[in-house]
């Protein structure tokens, strides 16, 4: 199903009235089918059914799901599960989120490593308090920024920032310019375990586990006890 992206969606913040987990507890619990039928797309939109075999990491079963519905709109937050498979850590850029719409739209589509988000900062005020906002990818917000249209801040929050998984991050000087693209940093790289035996990628609309190539065949002419064989030590 393809994302229309509408950038003009912000998820939310907060868990509002609280964050409920369904663990076994002998509770019965009651889903609406808008629900579940969002949680059904991302499923399949983050997990294509094609995908015969996967590796651990890449199967539905081995993820957590979140959701918020607030008014016509359902958030879904998806998570790793390193304990499924045998892990202690989270791989990097593993997580996804969804805002469907309750007729089964997907509104928008953050998958770590490959899309931007919305940034979250925290100013501080002249008083000693601070503000919170919601600002466009890359954007370094000042106070001075809250009075300008076009700034780039697209929320001021008033909600307590308590959902799971948000980042919030504060003036820093010198320190909240984005890494420059370089040697040793590539920007928009997912990373996955370096024992996961695959990488993902991006294909056909949607996520997809790719093998990863085997490391080099060291060279039959290195003698392997020295960075140069023909040095003597001389």
């Amino acid at each position: 199903m393809p994302a229309e992206n509408d950038k003009s969606v912000i998820f939310p913040l907060s868990v509002g009235r609280g964050l409920v987990k369904v663990e076994a507890q002998e509770k019965t619990y009651e889903l609406d089918g808008e629900v579940l039928q969002a949680l059904m797309i991302v499923a399949n939109d983050l997990f294509p059914p094609r995908t015969s075999n996967p590796p651990c990491w890449a199967r539905r079963e081995a993820h957590t799901y979140r959701f918020t519905r607030r008014e016509d709109i359902i958030f879904v937050y998806v998570e790793e599960n390193p304990a499924y498979c045998g892990r202690k850590f989270h791989a990097m850029d593993s997580g996804a989120k969804y805002a469907i719409s309750k007729d089964g739209r997907i509104l928008r589509r953050i998958i770590d490593g490959i899309d931007d988000d919305h940034q979250v900062w925290s100013l501080e005020t002249p008083d000693g308090g601070t503000v919170t906002v919601v600002t466009k990818p890359g954007v370094s917000p000042d106070l001075e920024d809250l009075k300008t249209p076009d700034s780039g801040i697209l929320k001021i929050v008033t909600e307590p920032v308590d959902m799971p998984g948000v980042m919030v991050f504060e003036k820093v000087p010198g320190g909240d310019q984005p890494v420059p693209e370089g040697p040793g940093v590539i920007l928009g790289m997912s990373m996955l375990p370096a024992d996961a035996g695959y990488r993902r990628e991006y294909r056909d609309g949607g996520p997809v586990s790719a093998p990863r190539e085997p490391p080099p065949t060291p060279s039959s002419e290195q003698d392997g006890g020295t960075l140069d064989g023909g040095w003597d030590g001389g």
